[in-house]
């Protein structure tokens, strides 16, 4: 086993905090094959040279390792449900998914990632996004692991003049998370926005950085992340806005809110922006606590128990990232997983 330094931050802050970087143990590699088939490899030169992800072991890691390639083009299908499921013959996941949308088309898609067994699994993951000119892009990224499983996610962003790139994350399973995303908002009035939750239970650990680079003019971003957490889950967000020069006019935003179901769990939140111009608009926000008394005594009063009154509030902050997901049964298994693993059933 070897451990590798991931989701550095560019600008380190104080030692002590434990945020600059999160290690990761790595299990020994098997070389396995995947139970799908993959895709011909297809060379996309917006990507290359481009600095993003986990780490750069990572990126070695699956570069070697490989097992799994889908490239996906807006000419062939736009729409399509991707499952991948690591299972105990099939312990190890080293996948590539390259998604591109063409000039003025549009396309949606939903990656679902899911594992089953008792062995320890391990999943290293790069997704890349390319919007050309005046695009539409939707991607649904459901993690679902179990307890078994690391996960390492890297997602890629590049947005063209007038493309629109849309992701949502559902971070709930997997013992270890570390997630990456960068977008990189080249052409004028792009547009990059994220819509996530992520619940951390039993001993989970979850490390998310989120990287919104502007450089076109009047190019916008929105991220919005909603957690929660309970036992003795502990959790870092990281995310920062970017304003090159050059990138006039353009509005940024970046906004997490993270509820602590239980006193044991740790929240850490280094929300960051830069700017290198002078017509451009950052706004951060980033707060996390226990649910209001107020509230609950509020809902409890209209006789609801306390489980229930819980509930709703759960329910009312990932509402909105749920419904957009455009599969019902996919939908209804984040539900249970999140209800459920809070210690309400759904159907209570």
């Amino acid at each position: 086993m070897s451990t590798i330094q991931a989701n550095e931050l560019k600008f380190k802050t104080f030692d002590y905090l434990k945020v600059n970087e999160t290690t990761v143990k790595i299990p020994a590699i098997f070389t396995q094959d995947f139970s799908l088939p993959s895709d011909k490899f297809v060379e996309i030169n917006e990507f290359k040279d481009d600095e993003y992800g986990v780490s750069k072991e990572a990126l070695e890691m699956n570069e070697e390792f490989e097992n799994y390639y889908r490239y996906l083009n807006s000419k062939d299908n736009n729409k399509e449900i991707i499952r991948l499921e690591t299972d105990d013959l099939h312990t190890e996941l080293f996948d590539t998914i390259d998604i591109v949308t063409e000039k003025g088309e549009s396309q949606s898609i939903i990656i679902d990632y899911a594992s089953k067994g008792h062995k320890d699994k391990f999943r290293n993951s790069i997704i890349r996004i390319l919007g050309h000119e005046n695009s539409k892009t939707n991607v649904f990224i459901i993690q679902r692991e179990g307890e078994e499983s690391t996960v390492l996610e890297s997602i890629l962003v590049h947005a063209e003049e007038g493309a629109n790139i849309f992701v949502n994350q559902y971070e709930v399973g997997s013992s270890k998370l570390i997630s990456n995303y960068k977008a990189n908002l080249i052409g004028e009035a792009s547009h990059a926005e994220v819509n996530s939750i992520y619940f951390g239970y039993n001993d989970h650990e979850i490390d998310l950085i989120y990287n919104i680079i502007h450089k076109g003019k009047q190019s916008t971003s929105n991220i919005i992340i909603n957690g929660a957490l309970k036992d003795n889950a502990r959790k870092v967000f990281k995310s920062n806005l970017d304003f090159l020069e050059g990138s006039t006019g353009s509005v940024g935003n970046e906004e997490e809110f993270c509820m602590l179901l239980d006193s044991t769990v740790k929240s850490i939140s280094v929300p960051l922006l830069l700017c290198h111009e002078d017509d451009v608009l950052g706004n951060h926000a980033a707060s996390a606590g226990r649910i209001d008394e107020n509230i609950l005594f509020y809902i409890m009063s209209r006789g609801f128990s306390m489980a229930e009154a819980e509930k709703l509030i759960i329910e009312s902050k990932f509402a909105s990232a749920i419904d957009e997901l455009e599969d019902e049964k996919l939908k209804e298994e984040i539900w249970n997983r999140v209800l459920v693993y809070s210690g309400k059933d759904l159907h209570e």
